[in-house]
């Protein structure tokens, strides 16, 4: 039995997920789970009420374990030029939705 996709990949075609996880392989700025991570991010962010409050000049570093969430959009970017076409489109529909709440 194939793992379970997490939540906010579900509605994702095999082909994209599969393409993140070469993308994910083959850029040294991702690891693997990281598009994941990042998409997780700013499925929260953008669909809470709270975005409004969140502190863009914090002077605190921020940890890994709460990654910033306005970051983490600029990497999804990232990887939606470095897909192939269809992967990207699909990606970035998802992404738009996202936005629209934003």
């Amino acid at each position: 039995m194939p793992p379970k996709r997490p939540d906010v990949l579900r509605g994702l075609s095999g082909r994209l997920i599969a393409d993140i996880d070469r993308i994910e392989r083959t850029r040294n700025y991702l690891w693997p789970g990281s598009v994941t991570l990042a998409l997780e991010s700013w499925v929260r962010y953008a669909d809470s009420p709270a975005r409004r409050l969140w502190l863009y000049d914090s002077p605190v570093d921020e940890c890994e374990c709460c990654p910033h969430p306005v970051q983490q959009r600029r990497l999804l970017d990232h990887v939606v030029s470095a897909l192939p076409r269809k992967s990207a489109r699909e990606l970035r529909k998802r992404l738009q939705a996202l936005d629209d709440l934003y």
